[in-house]
């Protein structure tokens, strides 16, 4: 615990884009105590729970996860609910479960980021947690923390590193094998014994911990599944940001096995990965809109971040398309409004790395499918695959006839990135702040060749006023400087802000930037008509982004 050795002031843990990360050293045991006894402390307030009601939670296989976990239990202990206890499993399977239950869950989780970071994820009986939440979790915590700092030594669990006193020992996971039937029921009972029959699909298993279950699950329909990779030490796959690394060794692995399709998903299994026939990696913005051709929704929400093929293959369709910020609790939200307008609609979300979110019941071969309006990659991996095989199609074929030649690519940069070792979480807000307008309700300016179009939060379009005018010309004007000619770029047509800075160029290209909402990072998202110039576009990263820390640290010094 070498790590946890820290002078005794105790880091406050923050929201990313979906819950709570930070590094482990400090995710000390008070503080992921504090965090949890502030989220029942919410759920009372909502009259989501009462004293002695249940409350689910689970974890990954992070070396970390079951000494979090620990602090967890105790917290929901010491709040006088009950504990339900689902063991090592996947995000949406201990979600499904707790909605299922009609209670809470928490799950201990860094998902797809380095093991020396983790998180927890709270979610309602009702659902994910939402971003007009967290203000209210955010005072219980406060509240909470207050309580804990005011206690005598004698009468804390934790000494002066925030760590417990006395080791906590996690309960018997006595409803892991339940919550693991539930979910491989969702799938079994929809989808035919032989949907897979006589097709080979190799599982890179690494860490995931829902390996096994999607193998399972993958058997239950048919499928001859191999294993490929299996790993005790913790693999950060990110399946938004693959690296050369899993490319390599999916290529490989279509060589040695010819199976029909590889598989995959991160850490905490609620993203997917899905390689075709020769193991060419398909983004999971695109793995989305296939399912969303699938399953035939009348209204889809996706992030701004998302290939643009997307929104156009279902836009043809008739389908009500409304892109939103990155991260699941806006994509839910969007869902939820939708639902509100029209109950009987038919609504689903994704996110750019290709966790699908299901925000309706779902009759499919004549069975209901349960709503899950939580990230899942059981699901995309399934359908995509069938839909494939229903048109006797390889993997490769099918993609290549159902979307648009539209690729993507995303990479990052952080401190350890050359000429960005001053880089730092605050510094990428700035960089967002200096290319975006003074007026928040602006999501996007168009640059027509004879009048600049502004669109308002809503979509509400207008001819720009005199100072809008003003202003966007300036912020495209100095991000000419940056985005030039000699690095490839053509003249900018449209900015969005409504996650980040989304540039689209004449020529169709797109670059953009976002600071990242859980991690101290800066992405950026390249689209283009080829995945080679997807890939220049982000590679140009290492010549822009160190330009605008140096242009920024000079006018701040």
């Amino acid at each position: 615990m070498e790590e946890l050795n820290r002078p005794k002031e105790i880091k406050q843990l923050k929201f990313g884009t979906s819950g709570l990360r930070d590094e482990v050293k400090f995710m000390t045991d008070k503080e992921c105590y504090i965090n949890t006894l502030g989220f029942i402390s919410f759920l009372k307030e909502k009259g989501e729970v009462a004293k002695g009601d249940k409350i689910a939670f689970g974890g990954d296989r992070r070396g970390s996860t079951p000494r979090i976990m620990a602090a967890v239990s105790k917290a929901i202990e010491e709040a006088g609910c009950g504990g339900v206890f689902c063991g090592l499993v996947p995000s949406p399977t201990l979600a499904f479960y707790s909605i299922t239950q009609g209670i809470p869950s928490i799950m201990v989780t860094g998902s797809h980021i380095p093991e020396d970071r983790n998180g927890i994820k709270f979610t309602k009986k009702s659902g994910e947690v939402l971003k007009s939440d967290e203000l209210d979790i955010l005072r219980n915590v406060a509240s909470e923390r207050s309580a804990e700092c005011a206690k005598k030594p004698g009468e804390t669990f934790f000494n002066e590193k925030g760590m417990f006193t006395e080791e906590k020992k996690l309960p018997a996971p006595d409803r892991e094998e339940a919550a693991v039937n539930n979910y491989v029921k969702r799938y079994s009972d929809v989808f035919s014994k032989d949907t897979f029959q006589g097709r080979k699909i190799a599982l890179y298993q690494h860490s995931a911990v829902g390996r096994d279950i999607l193998k399972r699950i993958l058997e239950e329909l048919g499928a001859e599944v191999i294993p490929v990779a299996k790993s005790e030490k913790f693999v950060p796959v990110d399946t938004e940001k693959v690296s050369h690394q899993t490319r390599t060794l999916l290529k490989e692995t279509a060589v040695k096995y010819k199976p029909f399709a590889i598989v995959s998903t991160d850490g905490d299994s609620d993203r997917p990965l899905l390689a075709d026939e020769t193991g060419e990696f398909l983004t999971g913005d695109k793995l989305g809109a296939l399912v969303a051709l699938y399953l035939k929704p009348d209204f889809a929400a996706i992030p701004i971040s998302a290939n643009s093929a997307a929104k156009k293959v279902l836009t043809e369709r008739k389908v009500k398309v409304e892109q939103t910020k990155i991260g699941s609790p806006y994509v839910v939200k969007a869902m939820m409004v939708e639902l509100n307008r029209n109950s009987e609609a038919k609504v689903v979300s994704w996110e750019s790395n290709g966790g699908f979110l299901l925000g309706s019941d779902w009759t499919i071969n004549g069975k209901v499918m349960k709503a899950l309006p939580t990230r899942d990659a059981a699901l995309p991996l399934i359908v995509s695959i069938l839909s494939a095989l229903e048109k006797k199609k390889k993997m490769s074929e099918f993609i290549a006839a159902s979307l648009p030649a539209r690729y993507t690519y995303a990479d990052v940069i952080d401190y350890k990135t050359k000429n960005c070792e001053n880089y730092t979480a605050e510094m990428g807000k700035t960089i967002i702040k200096m290319f975006s307008p003074e007026d928040k309700s602006i999501d996007q300016v168009d640059f027509g060749k004879s009048e600049l179009k502004v669109f308002h939060a809503g979509g509400n379009s207008i001819n720009a006023n005199t100072e809008e005018k003003k202003e966007t010309l300036k912020i495209k004007e100095r991000l000419d400087r940056y985005f030039t000619k000699e690095r490839g770029f053509s003249n900018i047509v449209s900015i969005n802000w409504i996650d980040g800075i989304r540039i689209t160029f004449e020529t169709g290209d797109v670059s953009h930037l976002r600071p990242s909402g859980n991690a101290p990072e800066f992405r950026n998202y390249g689209e283009a008509a080829t995945g080679a110039r997807a890939e220049e576009i982000v590679a140009k990263r290492f010549e822009i982004i160190p330009e605008m820390i140096e242009n920024i640290s000079k006018s701040i010094s």
